[in-house]
């Protein structure tokens, strides 16, 4: 019944003048409205007892009154009779506006309540998420901002925010960005979003994402409300997988060399036998009576020419083992893809698969890393290899092939490995790019994965298609640059492998 524990001093208190009050009021002469008094017992009451109480105050203090009249008049006299009426009027009336004001009281203080709740609610919850709030008018208006805005920047709560502020904590490679933001926000536009970095006075550096939306417009000045997070461990995070991703992809196309030993070594073999052939021609047409200078000058071009050619399958492979930062260059894609069939071309043979090349001329370069896209390439046609050999009898393999085609699709361009194989059910589709998944009973289930994580970075698409028969196609999309060349190769290129 008692608000607080230090309240009973205060009861005794208010009970002390109630008797008070009905000893004057029933045992003295006076000639006035004594019992008016009560209404001082009411109020104190508010501050004793809770709303029950006060209400049973009301009650005894009306009930005082009209118990000191009986003791002091036996019979109806309209003076005194009016005075308690008066008093028990007045009484009522106190008790009605203490109770609406208690409960006035207490749905104030229970909102108080709730919204200290909410703030520390709020608090926690941005200092759990990185993400805090803030508001500023443009243009140099005034800024705002919570308790968690002030950690990300590093500052004490004391510190006022200002553009000023924060223009010293952003790193200065990033100020132009902040000054668009600015701009744009003196505008007036709807929305502003930007990201960018925070130096701090320690040199660690922050990554943050901020994006706001006109809240108002007042006298020419433009409010904003908005948000800010911190989303250095999410870069970092990404940072990580990009170098993980990296790493992986460069142990495969590794793996994949070790594969592709034979044809390696038959590239590369090829030129330096027809250097050691042209080099014993060039002797002997040096050693005649009469030397055959045209001859030997001839001899010793073909020599340089086998040696660039075994210098670019040297180079091919480099690239390919090389460990290293994308590299988003124009490339022409049907040279990436004759340049890549070259590398498998001893394996395509050896597993008695015609390779065709349908490419289309006249496309559009791609904006690429090379070694990326001519992994894809040689993943590909590596899976399409051992889905031909897993399937037929040595006999039936010859019959084989395997065609790789391009064209164009809009302002895309298309690769396309289709091969005469087993084929892929609608299941095996759907799924044949997730990682660790394979149809290969000794498979890891990366190869596809990475190929699918390589041609997304550079902005395209992968996707399995379903024949109605044996065989399967696996393509892909890559964007094209805005220069486009000329491709003067021919059209269609079969060899049998």
């Amino acid at each position: 019944m008692f608000q607080s524990p230090g309240s009973k001093l205060r009861a005794a208190g208010v009970v002390l003048l109630t008797l008070a009050i009905f000893a004057v009021d029933a045992f003295t002469a006076l000639d006035i409205a004594i019992a008016v008094l009560y209404v001082v017992v009411v109020l104190c009451a508010t501050s004793v007892w809770s709303r029950r109480g006060v209400l049973l105050t009301g009650v005894a203090c009306a009930a005082l009154t009209v118990g000191a009249f009986a003791l002091t008049h036996h019979g109806v006299v309209s003076s005194p009779m009016a005075r308690c009426l008066v008093s028990v009027a007045a009484i009522a009336i106190t008790t009605v506006l203490a109770l609406a004001g208690m409960a006035a009281t207490d749905a104030l203080r229970q909102r108080s309540e709730s919204l200290r709740l909410s703030e520390a609610f709020l608090a926690s919850t941005q200092r759990i998420s990185r993400t805090s709030s803030f508001r500023f008018q443009a243009p140099g208006g005034a800024m705002h901002w919570s308790e968690e805005a002030a950690r990300i920047y590093g500052v004490g709560l004391e510190v006022t925010p200002t553009q000023a502020l924060v223009r010293e904590r952003t790193h200065p490679d990033d100020w132009p960005l902040l000054d668009d933001v600015i701009a744009q926000s003196d505008r007036g536009e709807a929305t502003i979003e930007l990201r960018h970095r925070l130096r701090m006075p320690d040199g660690t550096v922050k990554h943050v994402h901020m994006i706001a939306r006109l809240a108002a417009v007042h006298d020419g000045q433009f409010e904003y409300l908005g948000a800010l997070m911190d989303v250095s461990a999410a870069h970092e995070a990404a940072e990580t997988l990009h170098r993980t991703q990296a790493e992986l992809a460069h142990a495969t196309r590794v793996t994949t060399l070790g594969e592709l030993a034979a044809s390696i070594a038959h590239e590369v073999n090829q030129p330096l036998a027809a250097v050691s052939t042209n080099g014993n021609a060039c002797l002997r047409w040096l050693n005649r009576p009469e030397p055959d200078l045209l001859e030997a000058r001839l001899a010793l071009d073909r020599i340089l020419a086998d040696t660039y050619r075994a210098s670019e399958v040297i180079q091919r492979i480099r690239a390919l083992a090389r460990k290293g930062e994308a590299q988003r260059l124009p490339l022409d894609v049907n040279t990436l893809l004759r340049d890549t069939a070259a590398l498998v071309q001893r394996e395509l043979s050896n597993h008695r698969i015609v390779l065709e090349l349908n490419l289309a001329p006249g496309l559009p370069p791609v904006a690429g890393d090379a070694v990326q896209l001519q992994q894809v390439v040689i993943n590909l046609l590596m899976n399409a290899m051992q889905a031909i050999d897993g399937a037929a009898p040595e006999w039936l393999r010859r019959q084989q092939r395997i065609v790789l085609s391009t064209r164009l699709d809009g302002d895309q361009v298309e690769i396309e490995v289709a091969d005469s194989g087993p084929g892929l059910s609608e299941l095996q589709a759907g799924r044949l790019f997730e990682a660790f998944y394979t149809t290969k009973a000794d498979g890891m289930g990366m190869g596809l994965a990475i190929c699918r994580s390589i041609v997304e970075a550079h902005g395209g698409s992968i996707r399995a298609m379903v024949h109605a028969g044996p065989g399967a196609t696996l393509a892909f999309t890559l964007p094209c640059a805005a220069v486009k060349v000329e491709d003067t190769s021919n059209a269609v290129t079969g060899a049998p492998a």
